[in-house]
């Protein structure tokens, strides 16, 4: 079974728990099947393991829309999988998008509810209703 991981954090680039939930279930679950990362940042000197960079947003546009471009690189890639895996609002879209081009399962791991932090529209500004929508 080949499973693929979507995430924006993974070694190296690690700054939550979504990260370290996406290192270790990553260690626990290529014990059992083939996981291919695929992580928003750098490319990751790892086996098996993928980065997009995310691109800028278009001009005038909400950094938001940058992590859904990078998504769209991601999800053609999945092709071959038997099931899709995304952690957190970043990579959503990915996933969602991947599973229904592939025609394999989506599962989501959610790390925070973006709709239960209404602080951060602020913070974010259209990107905050883009991150909600996504989760």
């Amino acid at each position: 079974m080949r499973v693929d991981l979507l995430t924006r954090e993974y070694p190296p680039e690690v700054y939550g728990g979504a990260g370290v939930h996406a290192a270790e279930l990553t260690r626990a679950l290529r014990r059992i099947a083939d996981v291919r990362v695929r992580s928003l940042g750098r490319p990751v000197p790892e086996p098996g393991t993928t980065g997009y960079p995310t691109p800028p947003p278009p001009p005038g546009g909400n950094p938001a829309l940058g992590f859904l471009g990078a998504g769209l690189a991601m999800a053609p890639d999945v092709a071959g999988a038997d099931l899709v895996h995304s952690h957190t609002w970043y990579a959503n879209a990915a996933g969602h998008l991947a599973g229904l081009l592939h025609g394999i399962p989506h599962v989501m791991t959610m790390h925070s509810l973006e709709p239960l932090r209404p602080w951060k529209a602020a913070q974010l500004g259209g990107g905050y209703a883009v991150s909600s929508w996504l989760e």
